[in-house]
């Protein structure tokens, strides 16, 4: 099966390339306030491993923000599958691949010393004011390795 892309979308899909780059270099260098203008207004955050739905970006920015403190995290996304809708609207799925280390001195809100994931990013996208923005982001997992930490580390 061959995916045809109309020559006249391959803007919008680098722009949405460059957010997306933005959105995992934001997270790693945990730059909350440039990650909060990725999005639109009413975007939605969903971490199924630990939410049970989806939260506003307003909440979903510092809950990422403390279960990142402290630590050293690195995302990196694969091979993206972006379908443009119409004009100002588009949808995505990008596998993913995080790695995350928490200092071992130090409680962690997961109660771990590392983690390795892979999985997917779910995504919608709406261009607001000519900018593609990221209206909804959920993760799928389909591996994880949460390493705790050593005996006797509190």
């Amino acid at each position: 099966m061959s995916v045809e892309v109309d020559p006249r979308q391959i803007p919008a899909i680098l722009a949405i390339h460059h957010l997306k780059a933005r959105y995992f270099r934001c997270v790693d260098s945990k730059d909350w306030e440039t990650l909060a203008t990725l999005f639109t207004s009413d975007a939605t955050l969903f971490f199924p491993e630990s939410q049970s739905e989806p939260i506003a970006v307003q909440l979903g920015i510092p809950f990422i923000a403390e279960a990142l403190a402290g630590a050293v995290s690195i995302h990196h996304g694969h091979m993206p599958e972006i379908e443009i809708l119409c004009a100002d609207e588009a949808t995505g799925i990008w596998a993913m691949e995080d790695r995350i280390f928490w200092p071992s001195d130090k409680p962690t809100v997961m109660g771990l010393e590392s983690l390795h994931g892979y999985g997917h990013y779910h995504e919608i996208y709406r261009r607001v004011d000519g900018r593609w923005l990221i209206q909804s982001l959920k993760v799928t997992r389909l591996w994880t390795r949460g390493i705790p930490p050593a005996r006797g580390v509190s």
